[in-house]
């Protein structure tokens, strides 16, 4: 009765399902422009630093009152530290990449990561890959080259950074999905927040700028967004199927396309329209590729 009710909950509503992912992801990158906007007086470390904070500050106290003593008491911890860590790691890089080069060039690098978790699968996981996802897996990074432009100067140091941050976070979903049978959802978040709270606390105060009084509500916004960005996402697939919201999920692309366009006046060039085109294409295919019948 449990397992069925539960796929019921899961698959019985996936148009509102998509309209709140479309909606926090359509979301997510205003955070990434308010960041952008305050890395040109502030520190990235700092604005990482009251990203995670908040983002623990909002997140614990309904993890704690679900959870009680047991959120502290992970069946992994190590895997749990380890992703807390991947995805830490994942937003500095991204918001260092933001800082340095515009907000539709670093999603779209950034994005390679469904391309990178199909390589950490078969690599490190054991999982076989058929030659048509190893294919998916070319035309997606063929598509992150377009985007990149590479020259003989070399590649910009922003795109560098959005590519660490890719591979971490791909890395950290790989992990995410080991710890999925063993701790709840919320669990994981928490520690991850947690860890990344803790990590750039102790770390801000060698790089610390104070804040201008008109920075600190849009610091707290960064980790205010984050909070409902995440919230909703895990409300949308708990009313469709991944595979049912796979084809939304690039959404976060065209968003900062628009967020980049509006705040900061950013036009991707004709090549890096194709480069991100190439990349929505190989990430969906290789999503929907993962599809088994229900």
């Amino acid at each position: 009765m449990k397992s069925g009710a539960l796929a019921l909950t899961v698959s019985d509503r996936p148009l509102l399902g998509a309209a709140i992912l479309v909606g926090a992801l359509a979301m997510l990158p205003g955070m990434d422009a308010i960041a952008k906007h305050l890395s040109g007086h502030l520190p990235v470390l700092e604005i990482v630093w009251a990203r995670y904070f908040v983002y623990a500050l909002l997140l614990l106290p309904a993890a704690v009152r679900r959870h009680g003593p047991g959120l502290l008491r992970p069946s992994r911890p190590f895997w749990q530290l380890l992703r807390g860590g991947l995805m830490a790691l994942s937003a500095l890089m991204f918001f260092s990449a933001i800082a340095r080069v515009p907000l539709a060039d670093a999603m779209a690098v950034f994005f390679i990561y469904p391309l990178l978790i199909l390589v950490i699968s078969a690599l490190f996981m054991g999982e076989t890959i058929g030659w048509q996802r190893w294919l998916l897996v070319l035309f997606g990074f063929i598509g992150a080259i377009l985007v990149i432009r590479p020259s003989i100067q070399g590649v910009s140091p922003g795109v560098l950074f959005a590519l660490a941050s890719g591979a971490a976070y791909g890395s950290a979903l790989v992990v995410t999905r080991k710890l999925a049978v063993h701790d709840p959802g919320l669990v994981t978040a928490t520690i991850s927040a947690l860890v990344g709270a803790a990590a750039y606390s102790l770390i801000v105060p060698f790089v610390w700028v104070m804040p201008a009084p008109a920075d600190w509500p849009m610091m707290a916004l960064i980790g205010a967004i984050a909070t409902a960005g995440h919230f909703l996402i895990i409300a949308a697939h708990r009313m469709a199927t991944a595979s049912q919201l796979a084809p939304y999920g690039y959404t976060e692309i065209v968003a900062a396309i628009l967020f980049g366009f509006i705040v900061f006046g950013d036009i991707p060039d004709p090549i890096v329209w194709l480069g991100i085109a190439v990349i929505i294409a190989s990430g969906i295919a290789v999503t929907w590729s993962h599809r088994k019948p229900a």
